[in-house]
């Protein structure tokens, strides 16, 4: 009977008359692909229902790879160009309102609403109300055929892609990644990364980008994709009228001819920069995504990076020579390297590194992989790729990517394939691609930062560059010229530590050995300030920071930090609001001037509540329609009473909560919270201390003094009404998920916070290298995703357990994450447990702080919980000196497995 009604939906679904300028071409696996007879292009549409959303999206068959020398980085810039400036029908040129803040007034999920581009593609898309499709598909329409690409946007928009680029130079995987993939691969246009070269990005013409426009954006060259709540007749119709006018290319495509010739012999890349951390990265050239020998190397990607057992992990992490590994197996249209990479642990040299990794893939070239590890992989992957099914971007964007490097129907047939593949698959690609003569080296080798970057020669002859974003007379944070960093050795003497005259907490780190700083922020003001009665009330207020002030508008802040490529937000949370930045140092005094102004004088303009409330509402929905945060906020509802901070409202208070709540309580919350005693400023980067100082006195010390919210007094909730067991029906999800858990009593100040941290990690906090990881991923393959975690902060939180799982694997999932807690529970904790957890979180500790952001992060963190700059030195040796017996006195005092709440959210009717 079922079969019956399956089949007359789909002859349902392809009964209805189609437009005139449409037909259809093909329907595979529940996807059904239309194609215009004007103009040839195509349009994927996958129908579900699941939620009121749509994404829209449309790949072009352009990207770095049809690129050379003099405009590498050009499809990336083109992408810059139409993302967000002027059109026929948007943006400023001809007065008209630009694509984002048309999205931002649809109530755009800016998640999964942007342009990406990359070596075989670009691609436009937006995730939206499923009411605003004609929007979707009118800005689309627009990218396609009618860009204006003006001079003058384009010279703004240029500092903006050279920024990015900028940033993007001071990652060392980033630079490492480029450095060993432009020695694999010589001639074909996968040389140079998508971004380009820092000289054309500068140097490219307005002509050069509308030419590169004009030859590759056209129907015939661009491929749609619509997944969501939609109505087929409509969406058909829609797609006819805002695409089915334009002409199809009047010249062929230009096509990519240039074919990478063999390697003949080893090649190496060393990078010497700045930094704390080695790397080691080994390329080898393999066929691109359609070929049948890439399914073996995916996984074997899996086999050797993907969990606690994975290959590498055995052989560099587990004998203490690296403390990360991967495996990369990059889907690409035409060859590109398979890459492994292993940073070093403390003390190993690259040569020794290098050699295991060299071993490692020599001895699945010898002996092949086993039955286990084959399993095991095709399990991961295939859950893998079902939740890449979940969620209407998720999937747009799957198929956009094998459009873009296959075929849309290579998505769809990704788990037949990768369950088709054999161990003498798997072995003889390693015999036949990982060999010594096809081997890339890439080193990254740290230097002490010390030293400026060596510039590079110049071509002859060498006009001089224009001074673009050099300083003005305005005041500057940045030093006149790159200074050594200070001969200090610990965070506590490199940190300068202030509380200003109006009570902000300030602390300050030069580090001149680029030219970026970091900001990191919080404000005592998150939902725990809320009244009972107003639990939206934090949320729209922090929402309402960035949406104009008392002299700039929304639009002018945008302009303002956007046209520096700075990133400014903020983001609410349990106690604070998170406030982050980055950029270029010399912008810092522009960043703190708006974060000034927007933490003291915000507007709270009615127009803008509105658009604040709609984006809420889609907040509170869109997590509502989630299984982990469902499944999640029933536990804290069990754990915590009604009136305690933690205690969530729900949907519905929310949303009544944000419909009654009006501009004038948002400025008395806002009084209230929003103070000199309740924020805490950590800067790191290229700047002077004294005159930061000054800077942040100078624009922030209007806030007033005030007092910093204390959770003292608040009593602790004990694990006494654990034990409900609940599940919560969602229906048309893929996947579930599984959460237990109860109070632990634990707050991030108590004395025994890393005994219980190395407990947790120990048990399920990872799962790569935890007990329940070990067994439910990788023993078992019941899950992708698992963890575990004390909630631990200024109020104690909970203990818990997540796990993302099939619902044909749901009992089997609960049954052996249960064993495990339990057996934790009445063993605990073994001496080589201890000792592993506590070398990950030290040496993991110190790892985090090899950037700007993360030495950032951590000082605002030290300071919010009142340990000092000094924490950050301190960490690793009091996780080091945690004992076996700590350990597991901390387990008895926080974990209650006979107290564990059980909640289950998914769709229960999939279950078998």
């Amino acid at each position: 009977m079922r079969r019956l009604l399956l089949i007359s939906v789909l002859l349902a679904t392809s009964a209805f008359a189609l437009p005139p300028n449409v037909e259809q071409l093909d329907t595979y696996k529940g996807v059904t692909q239309y194609r215009l007879k004007s103009n040839q292009m195509t349009l994927l549409l996958v129908p579900d229902h699941t939620s009121p959303v749509f994404t829209f999206m449309v790949v072009y068959h352009v990207g770095s790879r049809n690129e050379a020398p003099g405009n590498t980085g050009s499809a990336h810039l083109l992408e810059h160009m139409i993302f967000n400036k002027s059109t026929e029908h948007f943006g400023r040129a001809k007065g008209h309102k630009t694509f984002q803040e048309v999205l931002y007034e649809a109530g755009a999920d800016f998640s999964s609403t942007n342009m990406t581009t990359w070596y075989d593609r670009m691609n436009g898309y937006s995730t939206l109300p499923s009411d605003k499709l004609e929007l979707a598909m009118q800005i689309e329409a627009d990218r396609l055929g009618r860009a204006l690409i003006i001079d003058t946007e384009r010279q703004s928009e240029m500092s903006v892609v050279r920024n990015e680029y900028e940033i993007s130079e001071n990652n060392p995987f980033q630079v490492l990644l480029k450095s060993t993939v432009a020695a694999a691969i010589q001639a074909h246009p996968y040389h140079w990364s998508t971004i380009g070269y820092r000289s054309d990005i500068e140097g490219v013409s307005t002509d050069q980008l509308r030419a590169h426009y004009k030859n590759f954006f056209w129907p015939n060259n661009a491929e749609a994709v619509l997944v969501g709540d939609f109505d087929p007749d409509a969406a058909l119709a829609l797609f006819d009228r805002e695409f089915g006018s334009f002409a199809p290319s009047p010249q062929p495509i230009p096509r990519v001819i240039t074919v990478e010739p063999p390697q003949e012999g080893e090649r190496r890349a060393v990078v010497q920069r700045p930094g704390t951390i080695g790397m080691v990265m080994l390329g080898y050239m393999r066929p691109g995504a359609s070929h049948p020998d890439f399914m073996p190397f995916e996984v074997l990607a899996s086999i050797l990076s993907d969990g606690v057992n994975a290959r590498l992990n055995r052989a560099l992490v587990e004998t203490g020579l690296a403390t990360s590994v991967n495996a990369n197996n990059f889907a690409l249209r035409d060859p590109y390297p398979f890459l492994v990479d292993a940073t070093l642990a403390g003390g190993k040299t690259h040569a020794e590194v290098e050699s295991a990794l060299k071993a490692a893939l020599a001895d699945v070239a010898t002996n092949g992989v086993t039955d286990e590890e084959l399993k095991r992989a095709q399990k991961q992957l295939e859950l893998a790729v079902t939740r890449g099914r979940d969620g209407t971007y998720q999937y747009a964007a799957n198929l956009g990517e094998a459009i873009a490097s296959a075929n849309w129907k290579w998505f769809l047939d990704y788990v037949d394939a990768v369950n088709a593949v054999t161990k003498d698959d798997i072995k003889r690609v390693a015999a036949t691609y990982l060999i010594p003569n096809h081997a890339t080296v890439g080193w990254f080798v740290p230097t002490a930062n010390t030293k400026t970057a060596d510039a590079a020669v110049p071509a002859t002859p060498a006009a001089s560059p224009a001074r673009i974003g050099s300083a003005s007379s305005t005041e500057t944070a940045t030093t006149k010229a790159a200074k050594p960093a200070p001969a200090k050795t610990t965070f506590a003497q490199r940190t300068t530590h202030r509380v200003l005259r109006n009570g902000i907490t300030l602390d300050i780190v030069e580090n001149h050995a680029r030219p970026t700083v970091a900001l990191r922020g919080v404000v005592f003001a998150g939902d725990t300030a809320a009244p009972a009665n107003q639990p939206a009330i934090a949320a729209l207020t922090a929402k309402m920071l960035e949406r104009g002030t008392k002299t700039r508008t929304k639009e002018e802040i945008g302009r303002l930090i956007d046209d520096v490529g700075a990133t400014l937000y903020f983001t609410p949370a349990a106690t604070e609001v998170s406030i982050v930045s980055t950029g270029m140092a010399r912008d810092l005094p522009l960043v703190l001037d708006v974060l000034g102004d927007e933490l003291q004088h915000p507007a709270f303009a009615a127009d803008e509540l509105a658009k604040a409330k709609k984006e809420y509402e889609t907040d509170v929905l869109r997590a509502d329609d989630n299984t982990s945060q469902r499944a999640m906020e029933r536990l804290n509802q069990l754990v915590y009473p009604e009136g305690h901070p933690y205690h969530p409202a729900g949907r519905e208070k929310l949303l009544a909560s944000s419909n009654a709540i009006g501009a004038e309580q948002l400025r008395a919350f806002h009084a209230a919270h929003y103070n000199g005693a309740g924020l805490i400023l950590a800067i790191v980067g290229d700047v002077d201390t004294a005159k930061t100082i000054a800077l942040v006195e100078k624009l922030l010390g209007g806030l007033p003094k005030g007092e910093r919210v204390s959770f003292t007094q608040l009593a602790r909730t004990n694990a006494s009404t654990g034990g409900a067991r609940e599940a919560l029906t969602m229906r048309g999800k893929a996947n579930m998920n599984i959460v237990m858990g109860s109070a632990s009593g634990l707050r991030r100040t108590d004395p025994d916070y890393e005994a219980a941290l190395v407990a947790n990690a120990a048990l399920g906090q990872n799962a790569l290298s935890s007990r329940i990881g070990k067994r439910v991923r990788d023993t078992e393959g019941l899950s992708y995703n698992l963890f575990s975690r004390f909630g631990a902060d200024l109020i104690d939180g909970l203990w818990y357990v997540n796990v993302n799982v099939a619902p044909q694997n749901l009992a089997k999932a609960m049954q052996s994450t249960r064993e495990e807690i339990d057996k934790f529970a009445r063993e605990g904790v073994t001496d080589e447990e201890v000792a592993a957890q506590k070398s990950f979180f030290a040496g993991n500790y110190q790892v985090g702080l090899g950037s700007n952001g993360g030495i950032a992060a951590a000082l605002a963190s030290a300071e919010k919980y009142g340990f000092g700059p000094k924490y950050l030195d301190e960490f690793p040796a009091r996780v080091r000196a945690v004992t076996k017996d700590q350990v597991n006195a901390a387990m008895r005092a926080h974990l209650f497995a006979d107290k564990l709440n059980l909640i289950v959210a998914g769709d229960l009717e999939k279950l078998p």
